[in-house]
């Protein structure tokens, strides 16, 4: 079977493309919709928003960011853009980033009981870790913004760029 490496690329370029904007939704909507929509919230109802939403949501996002650089690798690959590189970094910098600069907290969050919150200090705690955890995903959401737009721009390369 002769596999035709021009048209291969465009169609990973295209899932890649369409994979990198899929992320930066997801994490722009979490940054800019339901961050603030907890502003105003008690610890222990963000927290317990939190516990239900973050179980699922990384269930996906892990995989997904796992299938989505090895995607955009065949793109690497195919095409030779080098501007494709600046996606796979910021794409592939997501789950370092999460284990080394957001997994305390996570495991933090996940480790509390919004009924355990007894006290105000308890509720307190708990709400600024919620807020900690929302700034720390906001450079996620920079990362995935970056990816986007790096793709974007190296999808729009008429330059003739594919080998």
């Amino acid at each position: 079977m002769n596999v035709n490496t021009k048209e291969a690329g465009r169609w990973l370029e295209a899932a890649s493309l369409f994979g990198t904007g899929l992320a930066a939704g997801f994490t722009f909507y979490i940054t800019k919709i339901e961050i603030p929509s907890r502003e105003d919230d008690t610890g222990a109802y963000s927290l317990a928003h939190y516990r239900h939403v973050f179980p699922p949501s990384a269930a996906f996002m892990k995989p997904f960011g796992m299938f989505l650089n090895a995607l955009m690798g065949g793109v690497i690959y195919t095409t030779r853009k080098p501007l494709w590189w600046v996606p796979f970094v910021c794409i592939g910098a997501l789950g370092p980033f999460t284990v080394f600069a957001i997994a305390e907290t996570n495991d933090t969050l996940m480790s509390m009981e919004p009924l355990d919150l007894k006290t105000p200090d308890d509720d307190e705690k708990a709400k600024e870790l919620v807020v900690k955890w929302g700034k720390l995903h906001t450079i996620r959401t920079g990362l995935s913004l970056v990816g986007f737009a790096a793709a974007i721009a190296a999808a729009l390369d008429l330059t003739g760029s594919m080998s």
